[in-house]
Formats: C-alpha cells, structure tokens, sequence
C-alpha cells in the first residue's frame, strides 16, 4: 500500500519565494498548496533576513494548512557557481572531484574550496576522443546551513536541495513523457538571466547561460538559439520573470514551437486549494517549486 507523502518545494531567489506543497501519493501527485512573495533579503546567513524568511514561510503554512514536515528547495542558478570543464574519460570520480576543486579555487582564490560543497554531472560523452564534457555545480557550505537552519525552525527537515533550472527540468520530464524522444531546449526566463540547456531523447548534454538587460535581449537571445541550435525541435520556455506578454514576443521570433511549461500537466489539483487573492497563475512561473516539489529521490 503507497504511503502518503507531501513534500513542500521551495524556489529561493533574491527576487522572491515560491512555494508549493505537493502531495505524493504512490505514482500519483496532488497540488495541494501554493503561493509566491517577495524576498528582498535573500541571504540567510543574515540574521535578519532569516527571521524574515521564517516569518514569511510559517505564514504561508499556517494560511494553506500545509501538513509537510519535509522540504526540498530549489536554488536560484545564479547564487550558485556552475562550471562546465572537459576531462579524461578515464578520470575516476576523486579525480574529477579533485579537478573541479582546482577551478574552484581559480575563480575564488581567496576562499577555501571546503567552503563550498559541489556536485558534478556528466553531460556529452565522448568516447571516440576519449573525453566528456563535465557540469560542475556548488554552493557556498555557510548558504546552505543557512537554508537548513531555517527550515528546521518549523520543523521541517531538509529533503533535498537542488538547481531551480534543474527542477524545472524535473517537472518538465515527469509532465511530458515523450520529451524523452525529442531533442529540444529547456530555458528559465529571469528578468537579468536566460538558463539553457539542451537535451536529447531525454539527457541534458548542455548548460550555458546569458545575462540579459531588457525583454528585448530575452526575444532576441531566445530567438537566436532557435535559429542557430542545428537539430532541436521546439524550445519549452518557463520562469517567474515570463508573462503572458512576453512570451508572446518571444513566439513571434523563433522559427520554433515555443511552449510554455506547464508543471501541472499530470499534477491532481486538490479540491481544498485556497488561492491567496494577489496570486495569478500561469503555472509555468512555478515550474522550479512544483518541479522540486515531485522529486522523489
């Protein structure tokens, strides 16, 4: 017999928090609790913003009723150092481990690699020549004790903590299946920073991203991976920054199918969801909080 689990997920950026609580239930998954607000404070090893962000979190929970005592959260990509190397194929993981430290430490000479804590994900193989192309992806040890010293202060114990890009992605493979037999490109559209990666037949082989000043630089970036990316069938599109005037746009300039990533495509809506009056759904701007939401691992 499944057991019952609801999981509340969390997108941190120094623009805001989005929140949802999903309910997990067997292969089956209820939405049963969301919410976004502003959070000028992002830094929670500042006391003060700590105390806001709790404040703010036990608001939400006690408002929607949420039953979650385990959380996973979803950092903003750029709070975080990502890195993409090319190394031996013939590297074991302490080696490569050991590499990525070495770049680390070449873009913060002046802090101790211990204080990060990184993880590294294979993307392109390249076994004729020997060499793959390697995503190194770290956060700073004090954020993220932070980020756990905060949530234990309602009870909550911290499940995972995860990438908003790669989250998002989550919620795109668990909301459509047959993206696992295309060859498209996820973005996260920031109001100063567009994440791409592409993926094909369902693994990421790349992850880049552009900094960016206006809309016209998003439609106009967007609309420059459409044309010059050789292969890819369609772009999905998501992000607390995109609107429904926006996408628009970028529609008009790509020579693909844009689409807009619906993270509750497959997602129950339980009856008992109470909406707070300032929130206005497109669900896409929840892609990274729902997508953190339905990891199960």
């Amino acid at each position: 017999m499944a057991v019952t689990l609801p999981i509340l997920g969390l997108s941190l950026s120094d623009k805001g928090v989005q929140a949802a609580e999903i309910e997990q239930d067997g292969s089956s998954n209820t939405l049963t609790a969301i919410d976004e607000w502003e959070n000028p404070a992002a830094d929670l090893t500042n006391a003060a913003a700590e105390e806001q962000f709790v404040e703010r979190l036990s608001a939400f929970i006690k408002a929607n009723h949420v039953q979650a005592k385990k959380v996973s959260i979803a950092l903003d990509t750029a709070q975080l150092v990502l890195n993409t190397v090319p190394v031996d194929d013939n590297l074991t993981r302490v080696e490569i481990n050991e590499h990525m430290n070495w770049e680390i430490g070449q873009y913060f000479p002046d802090t101790p690699v211990k204080d990060f804590i990184s993880d590294i994900h294979v993307l392109r193989q390249h076994p004729d020549e020997k060499w793959n192309e390697v995503l190194s992806v770290s956060v700073r040890r004090s954020d993220a004790y932070g980020i756990q010293r905060s949530v234990a202060k309602l009870g909550l114990d911290l499940h995972i903590l995860d990438v908003d890009h790669f989250s998002a992605d989550n919620a795109l493979r668990l909301n459509y299946p047959d993206a696992d037999k295309k060859y498209l490109a996820l973005v996260g559209v920031k109001e100063n920073r567009l994440d791409i990666s592409l993926i094909r037949n369902g693994d990421m082989e790349s992850y880049s991203y552009s900094v960016v000043q206006s809309n016209k630089e998003i439609v106009d970036q967007i609309g420059a991976l459409a044309h010059d990316t050789q292969g890819i069938r369609s772009i999905t599109a998501y992000g607390p920054y995109l609107d429904k005037d926006l996408l628009v746009q970028i529609r008009r300039a790509s020579v693909l199918l844009v689409e807009a990533l619906n993270p509750l495509r497959h997602v129950k809506v339980a009856d008992s969801l109470r909406l707070a009056d300032h929130l206005s759904v497109p669900s896409y701007r929840f892609a990274s909080a729902i997508g953190v939401a339905l990891r199960r691992e």
